[in-house]
């Protein structure tokens, strides 16, 4: 039993000589790398590989203390020796006596010139999970919130500048997600030792608490449904006319907001919508990228079916008239899908009276209000919406598609009524559909609307003698109500 208390040594093939310019020349390759350490100037060597390529190099503890920082000069058939060991000299005395590591040094200057962009495009590359909408955020946040900062390299980012940015700012909820967006980048770069401190957290410790997130409830009203849908309309080019530039947008841009308008989905949801997943003959559109990476099935309405028949048959010679192989709203640069609706939606903006700066999600929000106005139920919006939710059971989901058509052909219809069947007209201008059956209007609806004031002026008592014996079948408005915008229905 003697031997099993034998020590078993462990083999070492690093060797040490009193290194010269032929040193590497007498270095025979081995199973492994293994290190030839110069006795004149400790931390210098010669590396070794199982190739037989040699390398210079050196080694020094951070101030004398802690693991070995080693550092690789070069090749040895490259680099003379004598600058080598002078390299090596100087790089042991930076290390050891200086505390610095060159290899920040190194990371620092090759990282200088980068911006919050760039940084952003580099944690994108580490998280290969991010959604393509998360990235647009990313991007998009930063350029519209803190221009001022995203142009500078993140080396030249002081607390000053951030401060100064901040206290200009509005210091809404937008910008409070930028900064988060870039304190989270400088801490990425934090660690690969890109900078060396995170100013975006000093400046939250002199900030203190961001505001909260304000939940937004813009969306288009009954009453400013008409006026929206005119405006649509006038900011959209009809069939086979070109764009006026600069006053209306794309074909392209206008039956995506139309989509997002008929179907309450979501920005990225639309925009990356592919002919694989619309299914004509079934009329269903299955969409797979949504945000709960819930399989969500689509109805397709008339309107939808419309524009969507009219898309799947473009057949000209240009990007903007022809269809995509891939994507139902295809970008006009490049071959990807279309990524910002934002000077689409601004045509629509220079047009209409709202008092808010109508975005795509506004659109989300206005189909759910039509929803509560049809008097629908939570669980019915959403099942149209796509929530996330656990209390649907199985057989629910699995009826639900004709209810969900039935449902959103009335938020189709509520549209329609409310915008003077604008809806009507874009389906026959914009796409060619049968206009003997769109030219129709229900005898029961109105040409036109009144305004909810005009409409509640008979409760007003300085109103009650043009309202004598409202109600009776030969009441008629009098001249200054029909003045006043009074609709006889």
């Amino acid at each position: 039993m003697a031997e099993n208390k034998l020590a078993k040594k462990k083999i070492s093939y690093n060797l040490e000589l009193s290194l010269n310019k032929s040193s590497y020349k007498k270095l025979s390759p081995k199973d492994k790398d293994y290190f030839v350490r110069d006795k004149k100037l400790e931390g210098f060597w010669i590396r070794c590989y199982p190739s037989g390529k040699t390398s210079y190099g050196c080694y020094a503890r951070k101030g004398g203390v802690g693991r070995q920082i080693p550092i690789t000069i070069g090749d040895c058939k490259v680099w003379n020796f004598e600058e080598a060991k002078e390299k090596a000299r100087k790089t042991i005395q930076q290390i050891k006596y200086e505390g610095i590591n060159p290899k920040t040094i190194i990371k620092q200057e090759s990282t200088k010139n980068k911006t919050l962009i760039d940084l952003a495009h580099d944690y994108f590359k580490d998280n290969k999970k991010l959604k393509d909408s998360t990235k647009d955020d990313y991007i998009r946040r930063l350029n519209n919130r803190m221009p001022s900062l995203v142009k500078l390299p993140v080396t030249e980012i002081t607390l000053e500048e951030i401060l100064d940015w901040w206290y200009s700012c509005p210091a809404k909820s937008s910008d409070r997600t930028a900064f988060i967006y870039a304190r989270k980048l400088l801490a990425q770069a934090t660690a690969k030792r890109y900078v060396l401190e995170n100013n975006f957290n000093r400046a939250k410790e002199i900030i203190g608490e961001l505001p909260g997130v304000v939940h937004k409830t813009d969306h288009i009203s009954k009453d400013d449904m008409n006026d929206f849908f005119k405006a649509f309309i006038e900011a959209s080019p009809s069939h086979n006319k070109r764009p006026i530039k600069g006053k209306q947008m794309s074909h392209v841009m206008r039956d995506y907001l139309l989509f997002t308008l008929l179907t309450g989905k979501r920005r990225e949801e639309s925009m990356s919508l592919k002919w694989e997943n619309v299914n004509l003959n079934k009329g269903i559109i299955t969409l797979d990228n949504t945000k709960f990476n819930k399989i969500d099935v689509i109805p397709i309405t008339n309107i939808l079916f419309i524009m969507l028949e009219h898309r799947s048959k473009m057949d000209n010679k240009t990007a903007a008239t022809r269809k995509h192989p891939v994507w139902v709203f295809p970008s006009r640069n490049g071959d990807g899908h279309i990524k910002n609706p934002d000077k689409a939606l601004s045509q629509l903006r220079n047009r209409t009276n709202l008092d808010f700066n109508i975005s795509s999600h506004d659109f989300r929000r206005t189909f759910s209000t039509a929803t509560l106005e049809l008097g629908l139920s939570k669980r019915d919006l959403s099942m149209l919406l796509n929530h996330s939710q656990k209390d649907v059971t199985d057989q629910y989901v699995q009826a639900s598609s004709d209810l969900k058509r039935k449902n959103a052909e009335l938020v189709a219809n509520f549209y329609n009524r409310n915008s003077n069947f604008a809806l009507n007209e874009i389906v026959v201008s914009w796409y060619e559909s049968n206009s003997k059956i769109f030219s129709k209007r229900p005898e029961n609806d109105q040409q036109e609307k009144m305004d909810f004031r005009t409409s509640r002026l008979y409760l007003l008592g300085e109103y009650e003698d043009h309202f004598e014996g409202y109600g009776h079948p030969e009441w008629k408005p009098s001249k200054e109500l029909i003045e006043l915008g009074w609709i006889e229905k």
